[in-house]
């Protein structure tokens, strides 16, 4: 379990919930006035997109067998990483990481951003 904070000193930010937005099985169907509300009929079933809560079970620590995992202590998930861009940033926009330990944040690459890492360790850094 981490904290992940998200602060601005500036009244200027970018936070794009809905490219964040959580996708969950609807097992109680909920009508008003006889229509559908909060949630979505499809063809693999019933459907609510909801804003991300404080708690996320939908990301996991890279593990032994995933081709992302490193040796390094704490590294983080690329999902993981790839949610805190999406929310936190724009196409075209630069990600600073500045302790990028095994290199996660180079995710951004893959979702139109550019990154920029700082490592001391060059063990990490090779």
């Amino acid at each position: 379990m981490e904290d992940i904070w998200f602060a601005t000193v500036s009244k200027k930010y970018t936070f794009n919930v809905n490219d964040v937005m959580c996708r969950h099985k609807v097992v109680a169907l909920y009508k008003v006035d006889g229509r559908l509300k909060d949630w979505e009929e499809t063809s693999e079933g019933n459907y609510r997109n909801t804003y991300p809560s404080n708690f996320w079970d939908d990301i996991s620590i890279p593990y032994w067998s995933m081709p992302e995992n490193t040796a390094h202590p704490t590294q983080k998930s690329e999902k993981l990483l790839a949610k805190l861009i999406l929310v936190s940033s724009n196409g075209d926009d630069v990600i600073l990481d500045p302790f990028i330990g095994s290199g996660t944040t180079s995710v951004a690459k893959k979702l139109g951003c550019h990154h920029i890492g700082i490592e001391q360790n060059p063990l990490y850094c090779a």
